[in-house]
Parts: structure tokens; sequence; C-alpha cells
């Protein structure tokens, strides 16, 4: 064998060892399990609580969310200031979070950021920016159409607007389809079979539902893209005063929404109402939960959000709730007078509003 042959072959061997290292190791924090985990990224309301002006974090991460250490073992300063509802879609690859956009501080955007395979790191990377963007309580994801579903909860420019492929956007965020939603007070938002559902937070308390609203983008005035639309029905919650954040597991058809009464400040006052197979009901006029997480060993008082586990073997439901400043953790077929399987206190840290969940595996979804 010639020397030349020799002195190709090794060169070979040694771009494979390299290229190999690189995509095994593409940042400085050690591989997860790519197969199977569950993450929880919380939002903190909080900001310019530091020295510099900056908020210390508006983000944690609890990674494991399912092991027996529940605990933050990340944090991130997003571009928000002060952080309000927080989403993620695995098919977007980025986790999605909105401004509190507090009296004073003009903040009309929600930001994204680029998420790490391996980490689960995150990384601003954009801002959507729209002067609607006033009170954003509700955001969604249709993989179909690559497009995210901003709800502006409240206000003149209450509605669901419709920004396509989310990720390419910079700056103003120009949405293909404006829904006007006069009068509507909302929080919260699910996507499922093409219908968008929503917590009408008003006296008739509720849930929303919006049919077939994929297609409806083809009816918006061509002019300035908006259409005024109104629910297609109100799901009645019997005793219901001040719902918001939900989830909704399309794989074990559960829905979870949270609710806390008036005037009640007491420990144990909020409630995580469940609804076993929801899709059953989306045609009634009043639905009445299959149970209820409430009372003082649950330490709840004015829950904000709620996150169910998707896979298939999913244990958990995780609750945000604001008053308490408490993230915890019920199991999942959770009832009654039930104290969490896990509790974090964040007193310390700041005022958790809004949960985002990434759990994957074989029933889910695998990068």
């Amino acid at each position: 064998m010639s020397k030349l042959s020799i002195f190709f072959k090794s060169l070979a061997v040694i771009c494979v060892i390299v290229v190999a290292y690189a995509c095994e190791r593409d940042d400085a924090e050690p591989e997860i399990e790519r197969s199977k985990f569950s993450r929880l990224y919380v939002s903190f309301e909080e900001y310019q609580t530091s020295n510099t002006g900056r908020a210390d974090t508006n983000i944690r991460v609890i990674y494991p969310a399912d092991s027996s250490e529940f605990k933050f073992a990340m944090r991130h300063i997003s571009q928000a200031e002060g952080g309000a509802t927080i989403y993620f879609n695995p098919y977007l690859r980025h986790v999605i979070q909105a401004s509190a956009n507090k009296p004073g501080r003009t903040d009309t955007a929600v930001y994204m950021m680029s998420l790490g395979d391996k980490t689960g790191l995150l990384t601003n990377s954009n801002k959507l920016g729209n002067q609607a963007f006033s009170f954003v309580r509700g955001l969604t994801y249709h993989p179909m159409t690559q497009s995210l579903y901003v709800v502006e909860s409240q206000g003149i420019n209450a509605g669901i607007y419709v920004i396509n492929r989310p990720a390419n956007k910079r700056g103003h965020a120009r949405p293909i389809a404006k829904f006007k939603t006069p009068g509507l007070e909302t929080w919260g938002a699910v996507i499922a079979n093409e219908r968008i559902f929503m917590s009408n937070t008003k006296a008739d308390a509720g849930i929303y539902v919006f049919d077939d609203m994929v297609n409806k983008i083809k009816l918006v005035n061509k002019a300035d893209s908006s259409l005024t639309i109104q629910p297609d029905r109100n799901l009645l919650i019997k005793d219901a005063q001040n719902l918001r954040g939900m989830a909704y597991d399309t794989l074990k058809n559960v829905l979870a929404v949270v609710d806390y009464p008036n005037g009640n400040e007491t420990v144990g006052a909020g409630r995580v109402l469940i609804f076993d197979n929801f899709s059953s009901l989306i045609n009634q006029a009043e639905i009445t939960p299959s149970r209820i997480i409430t009372g003082a060993a649950t330490l709840l008082e004015q829950p904000t959000d709620v996150a169910l586990d998707t896979r298939k073997d999913g244990k958990y439901l995780y609750v945000a709730d604001r008053r308490a400043k408490k993230v915890m953790r019920f199991k999942l077929d959770g009832n009654g007078n039930i104290a969490p399987d896990k509790v974090i206190d964040t007193q310390n840290m700041g005022t958790p509003v809004g949960l985002a969940l990434d759990t994957r595996d074989d029933s889910t979804f695998g990068l």
C-alpha cells in the first residue's frame, strides 16, 4: 500500500471522528435522553427586579418534571418585560412567551425562543410585535397550517390573531387573519380538530368553543384580513367564577381548567376542574367536571395555569398558583382534597403565572 493511500485513509478516519464529535456535542451541556423526557417551563411575571434594571429571570425550567426530585434545573431571561402566558409545541421547536404588559411599561409583543434539542436550553430568537397584543393570555399552534393563534383576551382589540410561519417573522407580525371577538373576556387557548377552546372568564363562566377555525380564514375580509366572530357555543360550568388557563390531552381525552372564587383568599379555595371524555361534551349547553381537585390540603389559592402530561403513560398534572407563589404537581387521576405530589415554593423567586410542558416519547412526538 502506498504512503499516499495510507495518508488519505488516515485523513478520512480523522474527519469521521471530528464530524461525529461535532454532531454529538453541539453545546457545553450534557445530552439528555431524546426519546422520553418531561420538561416544564414556568413563566414568571416579574420585571426589573435586579440592580441592572432587568429581571433576574422570567423563565425557570423543571427537569425532569416527572422525577422524584422536583426542582428548577435551569433559568432564562427572555426579551419579555415581565412574563405572562407561555407555550410550547414540538412541531414548532420553539417556546413562546407573551408579555405581562403591565401599566406604565408598554410591551406589545410575544417572544420566541429556540430550543436546544439535547439540553432544553433556550436562546432568544425573534419578537412578534403588534400593537393589538396588549393582553395576550392564550397561545396555540396548528401544525398542519404552520399557524400560531395569538389570543388577545380582552379590550378593544379582543380577538384571535393568526400568524403564519411565526419562526420566520421578525419585528412587526402581520396576521394573515384577525378574528375579532368584541365583548368577550377569555383566558388560555387550545386547538384540537380545528376547534379552538378558551376559558370564558365572565359571569356565565364556561368553555368557549370556536368551530372550524382553519377554514374560517378563507372568510376574512381581503382588505384588512379581519372577520368579526362569536363562539359557536359556551359550555357553561356551574359555580365557576374565575376560569383561567386550560390544557387538553387529546390522547387520554381529558381537559383540565383552573378556577378560583371571588373574594375568597383562603388556602384551598382554588380548584382544578377535570373533564374526562371531554370530546363527548362539546355540544352540550352545560358541562360538569368529572373530578375537582380542591380543599385545604391542595394548597391552591388562585391558580392561573395548568399543564397535563400527554404521554400515554403520563401520570401528572402541574399547576401554577399566582397568589400562593407555588408550582405544584398532582397525580393526574387525583380528586378532591388531596395534597400535591410535589411543590416548589417560589416566594423568593417570583410569581409563577404560566406553564408550558414538553413531554415526549413514542406516544407523542420525538425529534
